[in-house]
């Protein structure tokens, strides 16, 4: 019987059976990663130092280059992802070649599962704007608790939705796509202990997005060689998952 502890000891497994081995698979996109992460220190420092929507846009040009980087850094993570799932999953999947058109399917592929996933948040959160701004809300102040419980619930959601769907990332890393019905009939029967999953990565990123909101960084630079390797970890650790639930519940002919 397959459980949550299963998978999350079969994603740790793969991730930390050799150290030296993992760092070397994904290392390209690790030089790619914090080459884009210098730049952006140097050119939009704004942006390194307050995220994507909170850095000041003054011009176009500003938005322009945010969105450039933005890209940059999306190309880069998803490079690792491709890299990381077709190591993990070579002893038992033949990956297919290499190509441009297996990394723009990636891409798309990873652009559908976040729109679904930004429609799934704003169906959670807007209510809970919408009552902020009641006479009953309007003058509280949320305390970081209930701040980080709302956090986690929201990001427990939507991990249990990415989950059931992800398995077309694997898939199409190894250049034989699925469609995401396909992932989600495939995920059926494990769709319980998938939430005992995506708990433990919404609880391990509240924990460590609330740990670094807390520290005040002197420089865009040290945010950077802090949230970089945490980001990676992340990264690591959530597709090793995929690369668990893509063994044990995609049928061995694709």
């Amino acid at each position: 019987m397959i459980t949550a502890l299963t998978l999350l000891k079969y994603a740790f497994h793969l991730l930390t059976r050799s150290p030296l081995k993992t760092l070397e698979v994904v290392t390209p996109a690790l030089v790619l990663m914090g080459a884009i992460g210098v730049v952006a220190a140097i050119t939009a420092p704004e942006l390194v130092a307050n995220g994507p929507l909170l850095g000041d846009i003054d011009s176009f040009r500003d938005g322009l280059r945010m969105a450039c980087i933005g890209l940059a850094f999306l190309f880069s993570y998803a490079l690792m992802a491709i890299l990381w799932h077709r190591h993990t999953l070579s002893d038992t999947r033949t990956p297919r070649r290499m190509s441009i058109s297996l990394l723009v399917g990636y891409l798309w592929r990873v652009f559908a599962l976040s729109l679904i996933q930004l429609a799934a948040s704003l169906a959670m959160v807007v209510p809970l704007v919408v009552f902020s701004r009641t006479p009953e809300g309007a003058d509280a102040t949320p305390a970081l608790a209930s701040m980080m419980l709302s956090t986690f619930i929201t990001q427990l959601v939507l991990l249990w939705l990415s989950l059931r769907l992800s398995l077309i990332l694997p898939a199409a890393a190894l250049g034989k796509p699925i469609r995401m019905a396909q992932s989600w009939r495939y995920t059926v029967s494990i769709a319980r202990p998938l939430w005992g999953v995506a708990a433990v990565l919404a609880l391990s990123n509240t924990l460590l997005t609330g740990l670094v909101t807390m520290i005040d960084f002197a420089s865009p630079g040290y945010r950077l060689a802090i949230e970089l390797p945490v980001s990676v970890l992340e990264g690591l650790l959530i597709f090793s998952v995929l690369t668990a639930l893509y063994s044990v519940q995609a049928p061995k002919s694709i």
